[in-house]
């Protein structure tokens, strides 16, 4: 492989857009709403780049401010920068090349959209520098980081987000950040490591972690059987209690990973096990198809 081609597939690794699986949460208020269209479709896929291009310019700034830690790490220390693969100065010409990409995108897009990818921008390189540094604060910043992805979704395509949604979405990545942090405590005791690198956290944080992620997860769960009862949800469906499989599938999904973390069978982070994982896929195939009937039958 040439010099050129080495460069341009390290800075492909750097953007980690195996990340960008997360920004599939703009089209949930499409979905959620049954508001499906071409016009609606676009501006979320628009939402979608935009927010894939301002978390690959907070990656490459994470990895320029965690290069040491991340030499020391086992399995960060491949990353591009920190195993010298890359240089500081073309990571930084990287992030001027991205943020003028993603100023096209923004070109014309309404002010609220806006004003919310700039918060995202700014809460995300606090959490780099400052909030990622404290225990369950930094649980916190990832779950705001989430759920404004889907608040984006709803105000790209101007359409309202339910504050059922937004609930799930606060416990459910509560659940989901804390499963993260279960996984790294896991690994830096299997390296007989005291505490995380960067983190507030120490190893014997780990069970108060795991009740942290069990919790949350369980009352995300009973949230959407509240959803599943509220009049909004007559309006929207047909058979209504045909929803209620999807409770199952997802207490079954949540007690899962969960479980899988806690034994030390996920490298790194959850989300990126289940885009790998084939029951994962076949829990979201099964509630999309109990969406489907419930507003079909």
């Amino acid at each position: 492989m040439s010099n050129t081609n080495l460069l341009f597939s390290n800075i492909f690794k750097i953007l980690r857009p195996y990340q960008w699986v997360k920004n599939i949460l703009v089209f949930i208020p499409m979905l959620m709403s049954h508001k499906l269209n071409y016009e609606n479709f676009f501006l979320s896929l628009k939402a979608f780049v935009i927010f894939s291009l301002v978390s690959s310019i907070v990656y490459v700034i994470n990895d320029i401010s965690d290069v040491k830690s991340d030499q020391k790490h086992p399995y960060k220390k491949y990353r591009p920068l920190a195993a010298g693969l890359i240089n500081i100065k073309e990571c930084k010409t990287l992030i001027l090349f991205l943020i003028i990409f993603c100023g096209l995108f923004l070109y014309d897009i309404n002010t609220n959209f806006l004003l919310l990818i700039i918060f995202y921008f700014f809460i995300s390189n606090l959490y780099t520098f400052i909030f990622k540094k404290f225990i369950f604060i930094d649980l916190l910043i990832l779950t705001i980081l989430y759920t404004l992805r889907i608040v984006g979704g709803g105000l790209i395509t101007d359409i309202s987000v339910s504050i059922w949604l937004l609930s799930f979405s606060i416990f459910f990545f509560i659940s989901l950040a804390s499963v993260k942090r279960q996984i790294e405590l896991i690994n830096a005791k299997k390296l007989r490591y005291k505490k995380i690198s960067g983190r507030g956290y120490v190893v014997d944080d780990k069970k108060t972690i795991n009740l942290i992620s069990v919790f949350f997860s369980y009352i995300s769960i009973l949230v959407l059987i509240l959803y599943i009862n509220s009049p909004q949800v007559l309006k929207l469906y047909s058979s209504p209690n045909i929803l209620w499989g999807i409770c199952i599938i997802m207490f079954f999904w949540v007690s899962r990973i969960i479980s899988v973390a806690k034994k030390g069978k996920i490298k790194d982070d959850p989300i990126i096990y289940a885009i790998n994982d084939k029951i994962s896929y076949l829990c979201l195939v099964l509630i999309l198809c109990i969406i489907w009937l419930g507003i079909t039958i």
